[in-house]
């Protein structure tokens, strides 16, 4: 597995409230994770860092006992662990009140890749040269468009877009959303907070992931958003699934 990541604060805003974590596992596995914070600036950040903190400590010191076929079990009880940690420190501070966090977290191991997940940060699959989106939008517009309210396009530059229907933090309850699919040696998994998403239209998003080297991927994306406004803080962090080399003794 090959992993690169970058955040950046991006043209416009003060502080940068997103966050991400990712590393290797045992057995030719890895993990990565992307949290989006709002309910303003220190409530964000700390959101998403705090998100990050619980969900990278669970995958240090139980993700041993994740056997195979617990992968949602496992991945949802972690989110569930962070949106408990974020939502209880939302009520003991009071400058903290509100604040909560998006986030999606992939695991990948055994040709699997399993995604978990609350909010609009996205996970994509990038395979021969084209972009599928895994994750569903918890969003009040992603909704209007599920009930044929909108139209895809109209909801591109809907007024409301920024509008979360499920985050981490925000409620003692969580239901987050689970999903996976097979992974391929040469696929690249993207998971990106909405600054980037919002900023350059898919198309962009494939050309881009077919130029430049792996490790130069992350810096692509952020400088194509920031070119096409970087209106939010913006995160891209990248999986790349390599094959598995057999060692002749």
């Amino acid at each position: 597995m090959k992993l690169a990541g970058k955040t950046d604060v991006g043209l416009v805003r003060q502080d940068n409230q997103d966050d991400y974590r990712a590393g290797q596992l045992p057995g030719d596995a890895a993990w990565a994770l992307v949290c989006d914070g709002m309910g303003g600036a220190r409530g964000g950040r700390e959101a998403s860092q705090s998100a990050c903190d619980v969900i990278e400590r669970c995958f240090q010191e139980h993700y041993n006992k994740c056997l195979p076929g617990e992968e949602e079990l496992f991945l949802k009880r972690t989110l569930v662990s962070a949106n408990r940690f974020v939502f209880q420190k939302s009520i003991r501070e009071e400058s903290l009140a509100g604040m909560g966090t998006t986030a999606v977290c992939a695991l990948v191991r055994s040709g699997k890749a399993y995604l978990c997940h609350a909010g609009d940060s996205r996970a994509y699959l990038f395979r021969d040269g084209s972009l599928a989106q895994l994750t569903h939008d918890h969003s009040y517009v992603q909704e209007l468009v599920d009930c044929g309210t909108i139209t895809v396009e109209e909801a591109e530059h809907h007024p409301q877009k920024n509008i979360i229907t499920r985050a981490l933090g925000v409620d003692y309850r969580l239901d987050p959303e689970f999903t996976s699919v097979a992974v391929h040696p040469g696929d690249i998994l993207l998971l990106c907070s909405d600054g980037l998403t919002n900023a350059v239209p898919r198309p962009q998003l494939e050309q881009l992931l077919c130029t430049g080297s792996f490790y130069d991927l992350p810096d692509l994306l952020i400088r194509a958003a920031n070119e096409n406004g970087g209106k939010d803080n913006i995160t891209a962090l990248l999986l790349g699934v390599e094959p598995l080399e057999v060692h002749h003794g």
